[in-house]
């Protein structure tokens, strides 16, 4: 007796959520056990030693976790995670930047709590209260988060994306032209943000890294030479955004490169140049950041507008006059010194809400509705600010600090807050990713991951632009699926 055949019903579209791949690398024993197991250990004797050494310990260990989390991930195509991308930012921008600051500030002997005006072990059980965060998200984030990429990945530049990039570099020049963006990102009139100022600043980054994939791995001398051009223009261009947008887009670039077909190996001295083009890139940037910054400052006297063309043409005149590159290297390097030491503001929160009670959800919650257009929430309070409130909470003086979804967490509830607001925010990024990419085809998709990376990557971010990014994700990214539905005109003979 036969048994008749039998047919598997085969989907006729590549589900969405696995078009990035399907084969995803398991949880790995590294960053399961032995990573959250050392941060742990260095937390715990940060904590107890409460010195400078104990703060030091913790910076060292912070630091060389990030570091080697960044080499895995940029160059050995380890998996994606949010969690691991959040983790590795925090350490980094806590841990290297409390480290940088602590070897390369003139303090005369005295220890950098005192320079800072902070009592001995603040700064120690902050940077320790940093890795338990960071613990916990390497740890959770391995068990339960999906990578975003399979392992075989093979991300394709197609002609619509290249139409896409050269579309998307004429709307960002001509967002500067007409000022819907400026220094730092977006032009801010009597409270309000131009929409399509925040279309352009959140398809800024993600395109330049497309763009540069794109010029890189193009085969056709006509392709390489459109891409290339499109490259050059949105690099020189975000020399305007500073310094931070410069770093984390330069890491995109050289994240996004094997996953376009770029090959590191067997190319030493192409890789060399290309390591070093986007140094010299990042320096040429700090150094146009801080000269635009000082030629702004001078111009704030005068009644007209200070625009970016303003800015350059003030920057020109410093230029001409002689040592306006000794100036900018001077100031970046003094700035460089102390403005990476982020810390103090954290801890200082950790340590009030140890003897006063925390302000219990107050800040993530006015932070949220903030993030809430005017045009839905007309009575919201525009100007809270997270150094008021703290300030208010726990009797301190700040204006502007570094904040940080771990500042978020201790003003609300102390070091239970710095644990469980990263893990949320994790949570509520991958909720919002999965669902948008239920609808996407592979090049929005990867447009909305660059973003979303861009974002984790960042360490000094406050809590409400998180929620604006998910909000402008949930609307733009339509915006790019539509581009791309549209049908592709060809002349023929």
């Amino acid at each position: 007796m036969g048994t008749a055949p039998q047919t598997v019903q085969q989907p006729l579209v590549l589900s969405r959520a696995h078009i990035f791949g399907d084969d995803l690398a398991p949880p790995r024993q590294i960053y399961v056990t032995y990573i959250p197991v050392v941060l742990a250990l260095a937390g715990v004797l940060g904590w107890l030693m409460s010195d400078e050494s104990g703060m030091v310990l913790a910076c060292v260990v912070a630091t060389a976790v990030a570091l080697y989390t960044l080499w895995g991930w940029l160059f050995l195509r380890a998996p994606t995670r949010f969690s691991t991308l959040l983790a590795m930012s925090l350490l980094l921008g806590y841990g290297g930047g409390a480290l940088n600051t602590w070897i390369t500030l003139p303090r005369g002997g005295l220890s950098l709590a005192e320079v800072m005006g902070l009592s001995e072990g603040v700064l120690s059980r902050g940077m320790a209260a940093v890795l338990f965060s960071s613990a916990a998200l390497y740890f959770l984030g391995e068990l339960f988060e999906k990578p975003i990429f399979g392992a075989s990945f093979h991300f394709q530049i197609t002609r619509k994306t290249r139409s896409l990039i050269y579309v998307g570099t004429l709307a960002i020049l001509a967002g500067y032209l007409t000022h819907s963006l400026d220094v730092g990102g977006t032009v801010s009139s009597q409270g309000h943000i131009s929409i399509p100022g925040l279309f352009l600043i959140w398809l800024y980054y993600p395109l330049t890294a497309i763009s540069a994939a794109a010029f890189l791995t193009s085969e056709r001398r006509s392709d390489r030479l459109l891409t290339g051009l499109s490259t050059l223009i949105l690099l020189l261009m975000l020399t305007v955004l500073g310094r931070r947008a410069t770093i984390y887009t330069s890491t995109e670039i050289l994240f996004l490169l094997p996953l376009a077909g770029y090959r590191w190996r067997g190319r030493l001295i192409r890789n060399m140049l290309l390591i070093a083009g986007l140094t010299a890139f990042v320096v040429v940037c700090a150094l146009t950041t801080m000269l635009l910054r000082i030629s702004g400052e001078s111009m704030r006297r005068s009644q007209k507008p200070v625009t970016v063309v303003r800015r350059f043409q003030a920057a020109g005149k410093l230029v001409k006059k002689g040592g306006a590159v000794t100036i900018a290297s001077n100031a970046t390097q003094q700035n460089f010194q102390s403005r990476t030491f982020v810390l103090a503001f954290l801890a200082n929160i950790l340590d009030a809400s140890s003897r006063i009670t925390p302000a219990l959800g107050q800040d993530a919650v006015s932070l949220m509705a903030t993030a809430v257009p005017t045009a839905l929430y007309p009575d919201k309070d525009r100007f809270f600010s997270e150094e008021g409130l703290v300030d208010r909470q726990f009797n301190f003086s700040y204006l502007d600090e570094a904040n940080s979804v771990l500042t978020a967490g201790a003003t609300d509830f102390g070091l239970l807050g710095m644990i469980l607001y990263p893990l949320l925010l994790v949570a509520i990024a991958r909720f919002v990713y999965d669902f948008v990419g239920r609808w996407l085809t592979a090049t929005p998709l990867m447009i909305v991951t660059l973003s979303l990376i861009f974002m984790f990557l960042q360490t000094e971010s406050i809590l409400t632009a998180y929620f604006v990014h998910f909000r402008d994700t949930l609307l733009f990214s339509a915006l790019i699926v539509l581009f791309m539905s549209f049908p592709r005109f060809r002349l023929r003979a």
